[in-house]
């Protein structure tokens, strides 16, 4: 064995026999990985704290919402009541007895909480790849997007009515057909300019 292959063993065996010597960074490496974990489960806590106080303000909205829907409600039953007492003593029964009809409906109607989300049947029945009078074939995307720089949402569920909003040119106002294949209607702001659309895909 020479004299230098002698050396480098010796200086293997030391640093073998010694790790904790030379490994003063090591402590610091678990401390930033025991920080980032800390980090993580505190985030993960903060979006729970805030997923309850979104949910107890929603309640409380709602609990108002209904207060007041049934604070309007005896209010226009009170009108239509005395409204029916007035036509009664004027001897009109015949008016007199439709507002007491919907003084009733009025009265035994459901007071339901408003949802701003589109139902998903309305969402599908508009997907898919349209083409409008102008020649352009433009994709109905999810959430309201096009695969343009166009955006769609559904103004009367009823009527199957639906607002298309265009970068360059005016919004439209269409309706969907009873068999889904075709949106016609008008631009927005000119009823008498006609506008329509078939589906392609």
């Amino acid at each position: 064995m020479t004299r230098r292959s002698f050396i480098a063993g010796l200086f293997a065996l030391v640093f073998a026999a010694t790790p904790c010597a030379f490994a003063e960074g090591l402590p610091k490496s678990e401390s930033k990985a025991t920080q980032v974990a800390n980090d993580l489960d505190q985030h993960e806590a903060s979006i729970r704290a805030l997923d309850r106080q979104f949910f107890e303000a929603v309640a409380e909205l709602e609990q108002s919402y209904v207060s007041e829907r049934k604070e309007l409600r005896e209010q226009i039953t009170e009108k239509l009541k005395k409204h029916q007492k007035t036509l009664t003593q004027q001897g009109e029964l015949d008016a007199a007895v439709s507002v007491r009809d919907k003084a009733e409906s009025i009265r035994e109607s459901k007071i339901a909480i408003p949802n701003s989300k589109q139902s998903p049947d309305a969402e599908r029945s508009i997907l898919g790849t349209w083409r409008w009078n102008n020649g352009v074939d433009i994709k109905n995307l999810g959430g309201g997007k096009t695969n343009g720089n166009g955006t769609w949402r559904l103004v009367d569920a009823k009527e199957q009515a639906y607002e298309f909003k265009w970068s360059r040119i005016p919004a439209d106002r269409v309706r969907l057909s009873a068999n889904g294949r075709v949106l016609e209607g008008t631009k927005a702001h000119d009823p008498s300019f006609r506008v329509w659309a078939v589906r392609i895909d």
